[in-house]
């Protein structure tokens, strides 16, 4: 199995062997059959799983995942076993990195400097999680880690063509 992005295969672009954090909703979409993206997101996952990138994920992540994929953001939620399957499976799996919620109190200074309210803190708490870990956040949701360039690079990576070729 080879992983192309954008018509090139992953170890002759600038991605192999990236330290990377994969965000929620990239997970979601890998197992979400219905999502638009669900191919590209389940390219990016299947890369991590096979090392192509040093793919690292949250225990934050894999929490606020169940929540997603068993509730109402998607137009096929999954059974409570279903999701805790896929959660447990991605705890094992030996290519990725999980990630202990770290710098609770680090984030939180900086949430209330910035005036951060709402799942901004979270995002807050993922970002300090990852200091110094990894060198990039991989999420659809860009702009949400604007406050952590100083520390932390933050691509979208289904804006780049994913494949999987057998």
């Amino acid at each position: 199995m080879r992983i192309l992005v954008n018509g090139l295969p992953i170890e002759e672009t600038p991605h192999y062997g990236k330290r990377v954090l994969i965000d929620t909703m990239i997970l979601c979409y890998a197992y979400d059959a219905l999502s638009p993206a669900h191919k590209e997101a389940r390219a990016v996952l299947t890369a991590a799983l096979l090392g192509y990138i040093r793919g690292h994920i949250s225990y934050q992540n894999l929490a606020e995942f169940y929540s997603v994929m068993t509730g109402r953001r998607v137009k096929a939620p999954l059974p409570p076993r279903e999701a805790l399957k896929i959660v447990e499976a991605l705890i094992r799996s030996r290519r990725l990195t999980k990630l202990a919620p770290a710098n609770y109190v680090e984030a939180l200074r900086h949430a209330a400097r910035l005036g951060l309210r709402g799942g901004e803190v979270f995002d807050a708490v993922l970002a300090y999680t990852c200091r110094g870990v990894v060198d990039y956040i991989w999420t659809e949701n860009v702009e949400d880690f604007r406050h952590y360039t100083d520390f932390l690079r933050v691509e979208n990576p289904l804006e780049w063509r994913w494949e999987i070729v057998e």
